[in-house]
């Protein structure tokens, strides 16, 4: 008997606590919702104006890269950014794979700039153990912007923005922050296109596959790294995680191939 009681308690509890939940309405989810935004105002403000000045100047300095081979009947293209000028030419940092060719045929590279003029470019130097790249185009009528550096790494857990021109996409920018500086490699890669064996910069920023040699921004809208690879799965064009040349081997390659940051080629 006893049991039964302690029964009929315990269902009388359970129908009573059942009976007093509280039935939330849409007005109880507003106001959770703009509690939820005052409380983190700033958060959000920060990312609202990060985007709005990489989106509008930022920008200016990312520029598509085209080769093409004489006598195909297609380009490819991949993404740069301008980060020195002298009087004559702007110079703009992207891949070694972007920019490679070992055939017989010549070739001649084109670069696209934010205002979608065309110039034509020329090969400065490479690197497939950085794999990076420098072009040059001579300058016109139209002022570009110059990107600055980064004086460091940027940090674990940092913001960061992608910026690139994935597969003719124009102006494609994707944010994220920096999980891990770490080694990675790449399936089926020829030494003479892709040999970095370094740490690279790891970012959670999505990339679309076309999206070599696009530039990583800090957070303060400075140049952290060149993305030079993703990790694309099950057929998808989206990575989840964008692999780039960290700021301090972007330093060495310049250094290396001669090439003042800030000055002309040495």
């Amino acid at each position: 008997m006893k049991k039964f009681y302690s029964l009929l308690i315990v269902l009388f509890m359970l129908i009573t606590l059942s009976g007093c939940a509280t039935v939330r309405t849409y007005d109880d989810l507003l106001a959770d919702y703009q509690v939820h935004l005052e409380e983190n105002k700033e958060v959000y403000q920060s990312y609202i104006d990060y985007f709005n000045y990489i989106s509008t100047e930022t920008i200016q300095s990312v520029v598509l890269v085209k080769k093409t081979i004489t006598g195909s009947t297609g380009s490819t293209t991949g993404s740069g950014v301008i980060f020195m000028e002298d009087e004559f030419y702007y110079y703009a940092l992207t891949n070694n794979h972007v920019v490679y060719y070992a055939g017989s045929s010549s070739v001649t590279y084109t670069v696209s700039d934010y205002f979608g003029n065309d110039y034509s470019a020329t090969k400065v130097v490479s690197s497939s153990d950085y794999d990076l790249a420098v072009v040059r185009f001579r300058k016109s009528t139209e002022v570009l912007d110059v990107i600055e550096f980064a004086t460091e790494n940027a940090p674990i857990d940092s913001k960061l923005a992608v910026l690139g021109y994935p597969s003719f996409q124009i102006n494609a920018i994707t944010l994220g922050v920096v999980r891990d500086y770490a080694a990675i490699v790449i399936e089926s890669s020829d030494s003479e296109v892709i040999n970095v064996s370094f740490n690279v910069l790891v970012s959670d920023a999505p990339v679309k596959s076309g999206s070599s040699g696009s530039v990583v921004i800090n957070e303060h809208y400075q140049l952290a790294g060149i993305v030079y690879a993703g990790n694309f799965s099950n057929s998808s064009d989206t990575s989840q995680f964008s692999f780039a040349i960290p700021l301090e081997k972007v330093l060495e390659f310049l250094e290396a191939v001669g090439i003042n940051v800030g000055g002309e080629e040495a």
